[in-house]
């Protein structure tokens, strides 16, 4: 009998022996992502940054055009109780005559 046990060891030590194998190259893999992920969160870091730049940029251009449209209406006159004459002929027929454009 003690013949089989030590087979049974050999079996086993295989065993654990390819289980070894087996989670070492799971490990290698598990780094190899882990890297790319850290990658990764670097360069969404990166972009973030970038982006934020970008809004700042963005944000300082339109409060700008809204100075700059503001500026161009400080000097602006506002004129009122005067006749205004019709801006077309069908409009300046129609005033003459008293009736709509239709009847032309």
């Amino acid at each position: 009998m003690p013949p089989p046990k030590k087979n049974l060891a050999a079996e086993e030590l295989e065993d654990i022996k390819r289980s070894l194998d087996f989670l070492t190259e799971e490990v290698s893999d598990v780094k190899l992502q882990q890297k790319t992920i850290l990658e990764l969160v670097e360069e969404v870091k990166a972009l973030r940054i970038q982006n934020t730049e970008k809004d700042r940029r963005l944000d300082y251009l339109e409060n700008r055009v809204a100075d700059l449209e503001q500026y161009t209406r400080m000097n602006d006159i506002i004129v009122t109780g005067l006749r205004i004459k019709p801006r077309s002929y069908a409009k300046a027929v129609t005033a003459d005559h008293g009736g709509e454009p239709s009847e032309l």
